[in-house]
């Protein structure tokens, strides 16, 4: 076996390889691991000022580095008995046309009879197939003017009135369970409706306008002993119908109510069907309730898109829970913003293009029964966003993706793809992200806020999904985590293409690294596939690696720092 021993003298031997037309080095590691390098993809060898690395120089830029005491010797004959992992620039981050049709849901399971209680409230009486209407009003735009049809006798006493005010403004009293149709169109109309039990209001090829508020308002209200208001509302968007709803440029508030978007509700909001909405937002929210917002899969398959000019495109008091249907919305503020709970998706598209957050949990008090979490399960999840320190995917507690697939771009300074205040944890499906701003001085914490990927303020555990991330500003990163990285399974590809960043003002600095982390980083298994200009995998902590594979890339600087390195017998690294 021809060999070459590793010391700086012999460091030049490459160029004999290059005029012996030989093809292939090979790295020989004294853990027993080899790496083969095309040698025509090898410009020179150089080591560092002390000695201690050895870097070999590619063609395409990257430097490959190794430190001397790993490397047992280079070779130009394949080491026998040895598993060999080939050299690949492949660091692609794209992605996947094929995603549109490809992705996963989580069916809906409806329990029929009420026996246990969960947060979801999965009982077939919460849902439309259990509707009970006890009868059915039409009501019919047309113009200025609005009509009713229903049957006084089997309503009885159900619906207290039906009157049309100025314009086609609409105002309903519902004593029982009623199912209210809505269809043709106003320039100048609205629908309110004061609602003592769950109430059905389907959209059949309806268009309303409001001037002066929102489109459809369903209002808490105590009239004489009777509660209105905070009961479910089965939204029925009628197969093959095209219904539109529009708020005006501000509001004229009823006292003592609330009117938050162009469709608005005190209860909850379950959105089923298949037909469109179209929602445009002048002043309020798009959709907003007090309570959760459902969005039904399987036969359902409800198309909504959302326009808001000035605030959010869902505004949601308690969850947002996604099934099916496809949702777009086109947001100045927030796509979709939950106040007091959590968001979790499990079918369906849902595609965001927003000022500000994509998704976004809020609440970070101290009563432990609100969940801020935000899970991905199903589905395909589709957000850019723009604005400065904005995130595609905003957790006030933890992330979790379980599957599903999630594309997310923040294209702000100061901006994160996935932020999360808790842990993320990524075991299935697939995850792409883009961060390509540069960071934002923050005076009030002092404190230089870089772009990433992925930010973690606890700890990040890497167990199945597909991750591709690149962050292409100077100072971004890929991976930014507080609390410690766990690696055991899956893909992981992460790209840092800025240069460092230093701010004019404060005269800060910010690293463009694939991977940095304050605490330890534990690699058992999977994939690890980082590349920077600057560091590639960055600690202050320890690197322990037991398992699995680390490719870790620098055109720069040094490819890995720690504190230490620790590895077991069989563990592999490109660094």
């Amino acid at each position: 076996m021809k060999r070459l021993i590793l010391l700086p003298a012999l460091a030049g031997m490459i160029l004999s390889a290059h005029a012996a037309d030989i093809a292939t080095a090979y790295v020989l590691c004294n853990d027993g691991s080899a790496q083969s390098y095309e040698i025509d993809s090898i410009t020179d060898i150089t080591f560092s000022d002390n000695n201690t690395y050895i870097c070999l120089n590619t063609s395409s830029g990257i430097k490959v580095t190794y430190p001397v005491s790993y490397v047992e010797s280079i070779c130009f004959e394949e080491p026998s008995g040895t598993d060999v992992q080939t050299y690949t620039d492949d660091f692609d981050v794209a992605t996947d046309p094929a995603d549109e049709t490809t992705y996963t849901s989580v069916s809906e399971t409806i329990t029929a009879i009420e026996t246990t209680t969960n947060d979801y409230g999965d009982f077939i009486e919460n849902f439309i197939e259990d509707d009970e209407a006890k009868g059915t009003v039409t009501v019919t735009y047309s113009g200025t003017t609005a009509s009713f049809t229903y049957n006084p006798t089997s309503l009885k006493n159900n619906v207290v009135a039906v009157a049309s005010g100025t314009s086609s403004d609409v105002v309903a009293y519902a004593t029982k369970k009623v199912r209210f149709i809505l269809t043709g169109n106003t320039s100048d109309g609205s629908f309110k409706l004061y609602a003592a039990k769950k109430v059905r209001i389907t959209l059949n090829n309806v268009s309303i306008a409001n001037a002066d508020g929102g489109a459809i308002t369903l209002p808490k209200a105590m009239v004489g002993t009777t509660e209105y208001g905070g009961k479910t509302a089965y939204v029925e968007i009628a197969e093959g119908t095209t219904n539109t709803l529009t708020d005006g440029t501000s509001y004229t508030y009823t006292t003592g109510e609330d009117m938050k978007g162009v469709l608005f509700s005190e209860g909850q909001l379950i959105f089923s069907g298949s037909g469109t909405l179209n929602v445009n937002a002048n002043f309020g929210h798009g959709i907003a309730s007090d309570d959760y917002i459902r969005i039904r899969g399987g036969k359902h398959n409800p198309v909504i898109n959302i326009t808001t000019a000035n605030k959010d495109g869902f505004s949601v008091n308690d969850y947002f829970l996604m099934y099916g249907g496809a949702v777009t919305v086109q947001a100045a503020d927030d796509g979709v913003n939950v106040g007091k709970g959590y968001v979790e998706v499990n079918g369906g598209k849902l595609t965001i293009e927003a000022a500000d957050e994509g998704v976004k949990t809020s609440y970070a008090g101290t009563d432990t029964s609100i969940n801020s979490q935000i899970l991905m399960k199903g589905g395909l999840v589709q957000i850019t966003t723009t604005g400065e320190k904005a995130m595609a995917v905003k957790s006030a507690g933890i992330f979790a993706q379980t599957g599903g697939i999630v594309h997310a771009t923040v294209k702000g300074n100061g901006s994160k793809a996935i932020d999360s205040e808790g842990s993320m944890t990524l075991s299935g499906g697939k995850l792409v992200a883009f961060a390509e701003g540069t960071p934002v001085y923050d005076a009030a914490d002092e404190d230089l806020k870089s772009s990433a990927c992925l930010r973690c303020k606890g700890v990040l555990t890497l167990d199945g999904t597909a991750v591709q991330l690149k962050a292409t500003g100077n100072g971004a990163k890929g991976i930014n985590c507080v609390g410690g990285i766990s690696l055991s399974g899956g893909s992981v590809r992460v790209v840092a293409e800025g240069a460092r960043y230093s701010d004019s003002v404060s005269g800060e600095k910010s690293r463009a690294r694939a991977v940095s982390c304050d605490a330890a980083i534990d690699v058992s298994g999977g994939i690890l596939r980082s590349r920077a200009a600057d560091n590639a995998i960055y600690t202050p902590s320890s690197l322990t690696l037991s398992g699995g594979s680390l490719h870790a890339f620098s055109s720069e600087e040094t490819s890995i720092v720690a504190s230490s390195i620790t590895h077991t017998a069989g563990w592999r690294v490109n660094n």
